[in-house]
């Protein structure tokens, strides 16, 4: 039997019981549960008594329990249903069962959305959480913590203000927005009684048919860093609330693009692109929980992995918060990754093997007895729990103000990437104009496609229920992109022509004529709502139909085709907007979406928001990322392999120069630092945004191919027209330096002598753009 873990003894840190219930005010004139008024400990002594004292207490077997974390719906009889009287059908004597069994956490929502036409309020979460815990109070059992998704916005209560997707929140590259959505969501699923929230996805979205590429902060290790600690710092600001990063680790590059499946992913590729966001993550976001993932890295599967969730997430990483499996992995070591013979044996390997602490269940079956017996038979050690075991919990009030949609808003935004924007006939040589923006209020305008008028579609999965809706009456704010330009231009017509399948809907030699009859036919196509398992697709290809549909409008030489791509991943294109006018491309903005697309359009929002990732344009180029090692490129001579679009790609209604590009030095030691001054002028008549993005690139790397490029900084600047700005960013050893693949011995970073490259600007060629390339040498 391997020795018990040692490492794990301040679990879930300052969310500690501090034993004794504060009652307060009621809210809407129900109280909140017991648990929304459990005072923290946030000492550094404190929480470790206090979780001494309830051990001692506590029986083996509610010790086992209180690592148990159960599916709500198992607390309920005769279905999901919210619409019952207001509150669910709970099972009192169940509930006493799980009590008097110490179980520790629930997790999910009670309903799934065949029944209901709405989420809960918050009044219905708070009403149902105060009678499973005044259950648990006449029962003395310790008070369970509830955790729940919240992705992008508290999305499974109603009202709640939703934030576009995180990849869509990432094409900002404003970590402020993020920091206030995380503030946001807190604010909105502690309304409900809920402390603990299942955010943020830190993995890299490094395979673009992935279906969870939108829980993503995109493809670069250091932006997803950024983002993942203002969502993580704006979270737990409240100190209140317990962010959980996830998943842990390599879950977000399946080799063959499906949810779940194996990841091929080196050493050196592990510590240098995929830990970053979760080392962050601990050491700058200091998050209080993990999530472990669902597939297995190189064939072994994550859960059950000592290397993984000992040595790099415990050991390397010094993660000493809580742990948790993601849903029933324990147990599909059994039935999906055929790595143990039983419940038994999967539940053994995962006590004795790693680190993890709490285990998610979709019921509780034969789960307690089972660990428990072990536990009797010497097989787990009773000081494992101890170590694993703490404690937690939390309070507020209402959700979805004003202020908040204002939030969402802005972000949504600043994650419209306009991506192509042709001049308008004939091209002024001098003063061209431009297909966007629109701005003439009187102006012919046909609105069509799938997404056009839906607001639901805009928001993707985890929106009201897991997989998202199709329903736009259950999106609480916001219009449809149709809804926003009727609002906006006075002669507006619709049909929406095809759907997400790519079937023709209507009368399609109809909608060609209102094209033909239209100064602009804008057409908005994508995705319906998925996530995970469902949003398995055997093709990047956006829908065939979708494509003819495109091709179509965009032959009709009497109207201006601009095309809006609203998707949680890069669905390709297969040239079918190379006759656009304009193209637009969102990763999901969510219920303020439709407003920010028509406003962006129309030219009320100038557009400042680029790609979070690469966005490929042929099928047999999607799994390069910006950053592939320089011996990765294509054809004869080693070019650049062809893209759609290239990662920071954006355009604006205004222009931008960049210029006296310096750095302090061209030699640097090892462990010391340069500057580089950038000056950045607004050349154009629009007030704008413009990121400013800095690159280094190795010359020779002993230790491994060097990649093409890394981003190491950006910034955000806004400027007037003709306003110049000089941004100064420092570069250090962590800006030129690598980890040794060596997990298990911490992280120990390598600084290799020789030339290296800042590089300004997402499209910077150094051959070409020499005054946007400045060398320097790292001296030993």
């Amino acid at each position: 039997m391997a020795p018990p873990l040692v490492h794990l003894k301040a679990s879930f840190g300052a969310f500690v019981v501090a034993c004794c219930f504060l009652y307060s005010a009621q809210v809407d004139r129900l109280p909140l549960s017991p648990a929304a008024h459990v005072n923290f400990a946030v000492t550094a002594a404190g929480p470790r008594d206090v979780v001494a004292d309830l051990l001692v207490n506590l029986t083996t077997a509610q010790k086992v329990g209180q690592l148990l974390q159960v599916d709500i719906r198992k607390l309920f009889d005769g279905g999901d249903d919210w619409n019952n009287g207001g509150s669910p059908k709970l099972n009192k004597a169940r509930v006493a069962e799980y009590a008097k069994l110490g179980i520790g956490s629930f997790f999910n929502t009670p309903f799934d959305g065949r029944t209901q036409v709405q989420a809960p309020t918050a009044a219905n979460w708070r009403a149902i959480l105060h009678d499973i815990h005044t259950i648990y109070a006449e029962h003395h059992a310790v008070p369970f913590v509830y955790g729940i998704d919240t992705i992008h916005g508290a999305n499974y209560i109603q009202d709640a203000t939703l934030f576009p997707q995180p990849l869509a929140a990432a094409s900002s590259f404003n970590v402020d927005l993020v920091y206030r959505m995380g503030q946001v969501a807190a604010k909105d699923t502690l309304a409900a009684g809920i402390p603990w929230v299942f955010s943020p996805v830190l993995g890299i979205a490094a395979q673009p048919k992935w279906s969870r590429n939108y829980e993503t902060f995109g493809e670069d290790p250091h932006t997803v860093s950024a983002f993942g600690v203002a969502l993580i710092q704006g979270l737990q600001a409240n100190n209140r609330t317990a962010a959980c990063m996830k998943h842990f680790i390599g879950y977000s590059n399946p080799t063959s693009g499906n949810d779940r499946a194996d990841s091929v992913i080196s050493d050196f590729e592990l510590v240098n692109y995929y830990a970053p966001s979760f080392l962050a993550a601990v050491h700058q976001g200091r998050v209080k929980s993990a999530m472990e993932t669902y597939s297995s890295v190189n064939g072994e599967p994550v859960i059950a992995s000592h290397k993984l969730l000992v040595e790099l997430l415990r050991n390397d990483m010094g993660f000493h918060g809580l742990l948790v499996s993601d849903d029933d992995e324990v147990y599909r070591l059994v039935s999906e990754h055929h790595a143990a013979d039983s419940d038994v044996d999967a539940i053994f390997t995962v006590y004795n093997h790693t680190s993890v602490d709490m285990n998610m269940l979709p019921g509780l079956s034969d789960v307690h007895n089972m660990t428990l017996s072990l536990i009797q038979q010497g097989q787990i050690s009773e000081k494992r729990l101890d170590d694993s075991n703490q404690s937690r919990f939390v309070p507020v009030t209402a959700v979805g103000s004003a202020a908040d949609q204002r939030d969402a808003k802005a972000a949504a935004d600043e994650s419209i990437i306009l991506l192509e924007n042709a001049p308008k006939l004939p091209v002024d040589a001098v003063s061209p104009k431009f297909t966007l923006p629109i701005e003439d209020p009187q102006a012919r305008v046909f609105v069509t496609g799938p997404l056009a008028d839906s607001k639901a579609f805009l928001c993707g999965g985890w929106s009201v229920f897991w997989q998202g809706t199709d329903n736009s009456t259950l999106i609480p704010h916001g219009v449809s992109v149709r809804d926003a330009l009727n609002h906006t231009f006075a002669n507006v017509r619709y049909a929406e022509g095809v759907d997400t399948t790519g079937h023709v809907i209507g009368n399609r030699t109809a909608d060609l004529a209102l094209a033909a009859s239209s100064t602009y036919t804008i057409v908005v196509v994508g995705e319906a709502s998925y996530t995970e398992k469902n949003g398995d697709i055997p093709d990047l290809h956006l829908p065939l139909g979708q494509r003819k549909y495109i091709k179509q409008l965009t032959a009709i030489p009497s109207t201006n085709v601009i095309v809006v791509v609203v998707a949680g991943r890069p669905r390709l294109l297969g040239g079918a907007h190379k006759k656009a006018a304009a193209v637009l491309v969102s990763f999901l903005p969510c219920e303020q979406g439709g407003q920010a697309i028509a406003d962006v359009i129309s030219g009320r929002v100038n557009p400042s928001a680029k790609l979070p990732l690469t966005y490929p344009q042929a099928s047999g180029n999607i799994h390069l990322p910006y950053f592939h090692r320089v011996n990765s490129e294509c054809r004869e001579g080693f070019q650049d392999c062809a893209m759609e679009w290239t990662f920071g790609a954006g355009l604006s209604y205004t222009s931008f120069e960049y210029s006296n590009v310096t750095l302090s030095d061209t030699k640097v030691r090892s462990n010391g630092t340069l500057t580089l001054d950038v000056t950045v002028t607004n050349t154009g008549l629009r007030a704008g945004k413009e990121v400013v993005f800095v690159f280094i690139s190795q010359k020779v790397r002993h230790g491994a191919v060097p990649e093409v490029k890394l981003l190491k900084h950006f910034t955000k600047v806004s400027l007037q027209p003709q306003e110049a700005t000089t941004v100064r960013f420092t570069l250090s050893a962590a800006d030129w330096s690598y980890y040794r693949p060596q997990i298990g011995r911490g992280f120990h970073s390598v600084s290799e002598p020789g030339l290296f490259h800042a590089i300004v600007k997402h499209d910077t060629d150094c051959g070409r753009h020499p005054a946007l390339c400045k060398a320097f040498h790292v001296d030993a």
